[in-house]
């Protein structure tokens, strides 16, 4: 005789379906992620590597040139001097910041009596990006002098009434 328990611990019809639910469902949250990435990351470091081997300049022109416009930018005396800037500006950079990061991470690991001003230090940047990403709106949605004005002459934003609804501007 089969009590309620014992029909609870035996496999359903519905397990092997469930199961591959559960395996499944995972790849299918992804599968947007991957799909974007795919197409406007990938997809334009290919478009962008197939327009350096043809005739573009400012517009596509699909005559295929091979490595005519890498030949022309080598030529170039300017080539020769960002190579050596990115060289010397990229080795700084890596070893300054790289020693600089191991020393606060040391001294902040460390008991030391200006821990507190130096955890400020340490985190004002993280913080004042939030303001200056603030400001920066504050600035573009002014209806005196935002983006609006400067380049749209005041007629998008306020004619769709965001701009001037005091109610969503103060909050």
């Amino acid at each position: 005789m089969a009590t309620p328990y014992a029909e609870a611990l035996e496999p359903s019809a519905t397990a092997p379906a469930r199961a591959r639910l559960q395996e499944l469902l995972p790849k299918l949250v992804l599968a947007p992620s991957v799909l974007i990435t795919l197409v406007f990351v990938y997809g334009f470091i290919v478009w962008t590597t197939y327009l350096s081997f043809t005739k573009s300049r400012g517009y596509p022109v699909h005559q295929l040139v091979g490595l005519l416009q890498y030949e022309r930018v080598w030529a170039q005396p300017r080539w020769s001097v960002a190579l050596h800037n990115l060289a010397v500006f990229g080795i700084l950079y890596v070893v300054i910041f790289m020693f600089l990061g191991l020393l606060l991470a040391i001294l902040l690991d460390q008991r030391i009596r200006q821990e507190g001003t130096l955890r400020a230090i340490f985190l004002y940047p993280m913080a004042i990006s939030f303001i200056v990403t603030g400001t920066a709106w504050k600035w573009m949605l002014n209806p005196g002098l935002g983006i609006d004005v400067g380049l749209l002459g005041g007629k998008l934003l306020r004619r769709n009434g965001v701009l001037g609804c005091q109610r969503l501007v103060a909050g």
